[in-house]
């Protein structure tokens, strides 16, 4: 059978579900395989990232991870997850607590540390606020490194940010307003010996570089008990983000989530209908030589009317994305989704699988935090379209300890990003300019067609009051046209990490990361005009083994010390930039 008629009678069946069900609405939010992202609180720094956000009435968000990096530079945007968080425990509020049982409600967390990398530290953390009132929290932190690599030119990198959220509680409503502030510095580096190609200049401005990135957001949902309310949802974001060499991108976006659940059939236990959508336009601008269009504009929309329903132990999500986008030219896209749930023994162990699609904008802000060695002068940064996708797996929790998932996945699509040089040639007789110079050892975006198929899956034992263990492990297969392959982008990764709490005095942690060789290109210096060299190898494959303990002094007074890189590798995260070596950082958390 073909795969057009395959994707037929996708459509059909889609089609034929949200036509006889229109006053019928599905299972919760949190059945569903489409997780929330908020994408405003973020926090970087292990492979468990945090939100470090709670909008439920009477509860104060979790302590926010360190947002720290061992690597020689990241943005402090980064979901490429470095393995150098401190562990940090809730501040508790003391609502609903017995007077006898209640304990002093902190609403203050100082972190302060140096490492030997002359790295200093500090944070600060406020949660306080009024029950079912409103919350507040505040968040500083600045970390930097001014070590330099052996043999490399100066590596200094710095981070810093500013956050500020407040959540209003009404009756039935949530209003949320956050804004933060974030920049970091780093340098383009590469080798600084006698036999370099390039003579490098260290005190030429233009191997410094910077990221700065303002962010605001707003939000108003509604928090009805009652699944026959209409169930709203609205939010408005904004950044803008923008390096030393003029190259910058603007975005502002709109979503919103309609639902309401229906007695209509007695079929299905449970059953709703909703209407989710979002507009984005994103603003690319590049000032360097070489930036060709000076502006770019794209502008994004999205509307997915979707079909909630539970049978028994059989749950599901149907829906059609129609998505319209508009850069140099418009186009109008719709891709069936659909998820089924089969919940063998709930609570204990499921199955599901479905199909999907989508568009997902490769941005400056995604980009940069993945690879902060971009080139300024570009401003095409284009859609990947998942031209479809089919999943599968299954997941479980055995005594709420253990629990496990797996999930395969086979998808097309166009345009996934990767990094690349740009390389210079130069014909002998003529003198004549191809190519030119990838100055000062920056990267630049190129794009991919293909297939992938990718095998992810989890372990986790914890909700236990001394030990937390959790292993994390991603597979992937592509087979891409036009003889490309994805520099940089790993086979196969895995990441273990475990903690053990004893006489609740100390806190032993440790966490082993392992990457899988990637592809890679060398910066070839040339002259040629009709021979490109195959200057594609490996990346070596790498563990990295980060350890360390915190010890309660007291209530307040918490001291730790955190190993990062045990091993002292400086393994390479792209050609040219190896990360730091091995880190001893000591340091105190007060709370008061």
């Amino acid at each position: 059978m073909s795969m057009k008629i395959v994707r037929d009678k996708l459509l059909f069946f889609t089609f034929g579900i949200l036509l006889s069900s229109a006053t019928v609405f599905g299972q919760s939010k949190a059945d569903t395989l489409k997780q929330k992202h908020n994408e405003s609180v973020t926090i970087y720094g292990s492979s468990r990232p945090v939100t470090g956000q709670a909008l439920k009435i009477n509860r104060k968000p979790q302590a926010p991870a360190l947002e720290m990096s061992m690597v020689p530079f990241t943005t402090g945007f980064s979901d490429i997850k470095v393995p150098t968080t401190i562990h940090l425990k809730e501040i508790k509020p003391t609502s609903h607590i017995p007077a006898t049982q209640q304990e002093m409600p902190w609403k203050n967390l100082l972190t302060m540390g140096l490492g030997s990398r002359i790295s200093p530290l500090l944070e600060y953390f406020y949660s306080g606020g009024k029950p079912k009132h409103y919350l507040l929290t505040v968040h500083l932190l600045h970390h930097s490194s001014f070590l330099n690599i052996k043999n490399y030119l100066p590596s200094p990198y710095t981070y810093s940010k500013a956050g500020i959220s407040y959540n209003k509680y009404f009756r039935y409503h949530v209003l949320s307003i956050r804004g933060d502030y974030r920049i970091s510095t780093n340098r383009y580096y590469g080798y600084n010996t006698k036999g370099d190609t390039l003579n490098y200049d260290k005190n030429d401005a233009s191997l410094k570089q910077y990221y700065q990135v303002a962010r605001f957001g707003v939000e108003y949902s509604s928090s009805y008990r009652n699944n026959y309310k209409l169930h709203h949802l609205f939010r408005a974001n904004t950044y803008y983000l923008s390096d030393k060499h003029g190259m910058s991108e603007t975005n502002v976006h709109f979503d919103f989530d309609l639902h309401k659940g229906f007695r209509v059939s007695k079929i299905f236990n449970h059953q709703q209908l909703g209407l989710e959508g979002n507009f984005d336009y994103f603003q690319n601008k590049a000032t360097a030589l070489y930036a060709g269009y000076q502006l770019k504009e794209d502008y994004y929309a999205r509307v997915f009317p979707y079909f909630d329903a539970r049978y028994g132990i059989f749950s599901f999500r149907a829906g059609l994305n129609f998505e319209w986008l508009k850069t140099e030219s418009a186009k109008l896209h719709f891709y069936p989704y659909l998820l089924v749930n089969v919940n063998v023994a709930p609570g204990v162990f499921s199955f599901f699988g479905g199909v999907d699609g989508g568009l997902k904008k490769n941005s400056l802000l995604d980009l940069s935090r993945e690879n902060p060695y971009l080139g300024s002068d570009q401003n095409h940064f284009y859609w990947e379209n998942t031209k479809f996708e089919v999943f599968g797996g299954f997941r479980g929790n055995i005594a709420r300890r253990f629990g496990f998932e797996v999930r395969a996945a086979y998808r097309k699509f166009s345009n996934m990003a990767y990094f690349d040089y740009i390389n210079y040639f130069m014909d002998p007789f003529l003198n004549d300019q191809v190519g030119y110079v990838p100055f000062k050892n920056q990267f630049y975006v190129f794009y991919a067609y293909g297939h992938v198929f990718d095998l992810t899956g989890s372990l986790t034992y914890g909700n236990t009051p001394n030990l937390d263990i959790w292993l994390k492990g991603e597979y992937h297969s592509y087979s891409l046209e036009r003889y490309v392959k994805l520099y940089y982008k790993p086979l196969f990764s895995m990441r273990l990490g475990a903690s053990y709490l004893i006489n609740k005095k100390i806190k032993p942690w440790v966490e082993v990361y392992y990457m899988g060789k990637r592809w890679a290109s060398y910066c070839l210096y040339g002259f040629s005009t009709s021979v490109f060299l195959n200057n594609n190898y490996y990346l070596s494959q790498y563990f990295d083994i980060n350890l360390g303990a915190e010890y309660h002094i007291d209530k307040q007074l918490t001291g730790f010390i955190r190993v990062t890189n045990l091993l002292n590798k400086q393994y390479f995260r792209y050609n040219g930039y190896p990360v730091a070596g091995l880190e001893i950082m000591v340091g105190v958390r007060y709370r008061f």
